[in-house]
């Protein structure tokens, strides 16, 4: 056989495999999650729930990464609505200035967002938190109450 043909093959071959173990490590926003969530009445019984951004699932309970530092949008459809966390949102959250000035409690308003952003030292930890719609009067529905487990790697 010819040498430069076995060359090229050669060569074809170290290419071919180490053209996927080549990677260059960097930190990129696009590794986060961002879970975006609605807060609306649901048409067939006239709770209010917690669902998916298009609104198809109900999400109760959210699971996230402190290590991704994931996103949790929020938006409250129609009517202004209360969160209450259990625990302080200062150890498990950033998000921005002015909000949460008890580190329990916020109002959002009709239409507006919420952004957590969870903390790459955030415990482990499951948060139950409650939303009340204040325009019906009632607590939304979901994991009674609904809940944040925030997982480690």
């Amino acid at each position: 056989m010819n040498k430069k043909y076995v060359y090229a093959v050669l060569v074809t071959i170290l290419f071919s495999v180490t053209a996927g173990m080549v990677y260059i490590e960097t930190e990129s926003e696009d590794a986060r999650a961002t879970i975006n969530l609605k807060i609306q009445e649901d048409n067939q019984d006239n709770t209010w729930r917690i669902k998916s951004n298009n609104g198809r699932r109900n999400m109760g309970t959210i699971n996230t990464n402190r290590s991704d530092k994931d996103r949790i949008f929020w938006q409250a459809i129609r009517s202004d609505v209360y969160f209450s966390f259990d625990k302080n949102v200062n150890d498990y959250f950033t998000f921005d200035e002015g909000l949460f000035e008890d580190g329990y409690t916020q109002r959002l308003g009709a239409n507006e967002k919420l952004r957590l952003e969870v903390l790459e030292t955030a415990p482990a930890d499951t948060l139950t938190y409650t939303v009340f719609v204040i325009g019906a009067g009632q607590y939304v529905v979901g994991n009674s109450p609904p809940r944040i487990v925030i997982l480690g790697r």
